[in-house]
């Protein structure tokens, strides 16, 4: 009886286009770094010569874009319509820390690369829309993004040093330290170990959204200053 001939079935590459390049990068980050992305190392990857990611871009700048827009949309997706204004703006930046935790290597591209692609533009409009929402003025609403923006990537850039989640970390000895040359850093170190850091980051994000609650439907800050 004659053998069965084999079939080989040889599985599918995803067709190359700017997202599924930009996940690859993202991976890639996540594993080995921002520093060492390289459109070749991508490319062998993907299973392409380097020269065919730059028909979708232009250059490494337009791709670390679109590896931000990617992190802006896992930060987005932590507030999913329906609660009301100010329950989805501290949704927002409480996923702010969540991404940074899960792309340590990638985060710095958060606070570092300005909103300049459409997808970005049109995520800040949506964010400024919540704001408005929210009740709060135009300069309000700039001056509390750049608070809290400020606040949550430093926070956030801080807690990946902490973890040693940056790359060529050095070892973390502050998480339990005990040295009688330092007394004060000593006495604190309880109160900052890396289990404590979500609640002091709740305990920033409080201060920041008591403040703003507590302006929403007050006059504008310039009219007060002048009476």
């Amino acid at each position: 009886m004659a053998k069965a001939a084999k079939i080989s079935v040889k599985r599918a590459k995803p067709a190359l286009n700017r997202r599924v390049i930009a996940e690859a990068a993202l991976k890639l980050i996540d594993a080995e770094g921002l520093e060492d992305l390289s459109m070749r190392q991508l490319g062998t990857g993907l299973g392409v010569e380097a020269m065919a990611l730059y028909h979708h871009f232009k250059n490494k700048a337009e791709l670390l874009d679109a590896v931000q827009e990617l992190l802006f949309e896992e930060i987005e997706a932590s507030a999913p319509p329906g609660p009301a204004p100010v329950q989805r703006l501290r949704a927002m930046f409480e996923g702010s820390r969540h991404v940074a935790i899960a792309h340590p290597r990638a985060y710095l591209l958060v606070p570092t690369r300005r909103f300049r692609t459409r997808p970005m533009l049109e995520f800040y409009e949506r964010l400024l829309r919540i704001f408005h929402e929210a009740g709060l003025t135009d300069e309000a609403s700039a001056r509390y993004f750049r608070v809290l923006a400020g606040f949550a990537t430093g926070a956030a850039l801080a807690e990946i040093g902490s973890r040693a989640m940056q790359p060529d970390a050095s070892p973390v000895i502050l998480e339990d330290f005990s040295d009688k040359t330092f007394p004060r850093v000593t006495a604190v170190v309880p109160y900052l170990q890396v289990a404590k850091l979500g609640r002091i980051y709740d305990f920033g994000l409080n201060l920041i959204f008591e403040a703003m609650e507590a302006e929403i439907g007050k006059p504008p800050l310039q009219a007060r200053e002048t009476h």
